[in-house]
């Protein structure tokens, strides 16, 4: 008897040849482009400057996806900052269906893209959402020597002050514009939203006294942990209270806030999952298998990020998009007025 000797094939090697096998039996029922998927090096498109959350993030779970991807391709970083993000969006929905080119991004931001005309004749329903990683809960933030010791201290003297509180944020229309809103709106508190370009920017501000708060993601305003202090979460529970100690808004206002939180998800466009299924099932299957390994859980704990992952399928992500959209609607004439008054 002639005995088959034992393969040792690397995890790259087995799925790669595994797909060869499955799509050569339907070979005739298959494109060529889904047996060779990727081809090539996936593009993950970066719509911001680097060291912030979104650039780490996105830098962080394209490491750990690119062992996970069939093949020996790489995922590769291509900067296309500009405009908040709108730049590589455009870039996103103009590159060929192939599946090679994603793009990861705050979600409110995206959907506030096509909610607001900027991209025309489209809507949320030209993404294709490969899968949300983690969802980070909006705080508010004040300058370390800040008087106010929680919301309820802030939000009190904001109502009783002749002078506006001036909140920093992002860019108008943006969602932390939003979120200064609503809550401006919900407490009757004299609040200015005040813009300053980039998330980074705006953090950069409260920590340096410039404003007298901000209202950020938690977890991407880490980076001025030591500056500031966050008094306030935007939700029911403080998923890392070793890193501060906000305390959940609905806990010690008078009114009811919604649950705000900016989920940072990746995603193609929808040409891919409508034209190479087959390509955007590998895609979706590949970044699931990385969110939920050991390897990658152990280095988002390393960057503080592990008590903020989540595993959001496409459905979970655009019912996101859809109550989130129906929410600005509702505020929207009140931030556009609020532009023309900038």
């Amino acid at each position: 008897m002639i005995k088959t000797p034992a393969l040792h094939l690397s995890r790259r090697e087995f799925i790669a040849t595994s797909a060869t096998t499955a799509l050569t039996a339907s070979a005739f029922g298959s494109s060529a482009l889904a047996s060779t998927f990727p081809s090539r090096d996936i593009e993950l498109l970066l719509g911001v400057g680097p060291g912030g959350g979104t650039d780490r993030s996105a830098r962080l779970i394209g490491r750990y996806w690119e062992s996970m991807l069939p093949g020996n391709q790489r995922v590769t970083y291509v900067p296309r900052q500009g405009a908040g993000g709108l730049i590589a969006l455009q870039a996103l929905l103009d590159a060929p269906p192939d599946g090679h080119t994603v793009m990861f991004y705050p979600v409110p931001h995206i959907a506030s893209f096509f909610q607001l005309g900027q991209i025309p004749d489209m809507d949320n329903d030209a993404v294709g959402w490969i899968g949300t990683l983690f969802n980070d809960p909006n705080v508010l933030l004040v300058p370390a020597d800040s008087p106010y010791e929680t919301i309820a201290d802030f939000i009190d003297a904001a109502r009783n002050s002749s002078e506006p509180f001036t909140i920093s944020g992002s860019t108008p229309l943006s969602n932390a514009h939003f979120s200064t809103v609503l809550v401006r709106e919900l407490t009757g508190a004299n609040l200015q939203f005040v813009p300053f370009g980039g998330g980074g920017d705006a953090r950069n501000a409260v920590a340096g006294g410039h404003v007298d708060g901000c209202i950020a993601p938690y977890w991407s305003a880490l980076g001025v942990l030591e500056l500031t202090k966050a008094i306030g979460i935007f939700q029911d529970s403080n998923p890392a209270p070793d890193l501060w100690q906000p305390v959940p808004a609905n806990d010690v206002l008078d009114v009811e806030i919604p649950a705000l939180s900016e989920p940072y998800a990746m995603f193609c466009s929808a040409a891919v999952r409508d034209e190479n299924p087959e390509a955007f099932s590998t895609l979706v299957s590949s970044f699931k298998e990385t969110v939920n390994s050991n390897e990658f859980r152990a280095a988002a704990a390393s960057e503080d990020l592990a008590e903020f992952l989540v595993d959001w399928d496409a459905d979970a992500t655009s019912k996101f998009v859809e109550e989130y959209v129906a929410l600005v609607d509702e505020y929207l004439p009140i931030m556009r007025t609020d532009v023309e008054e900038m």
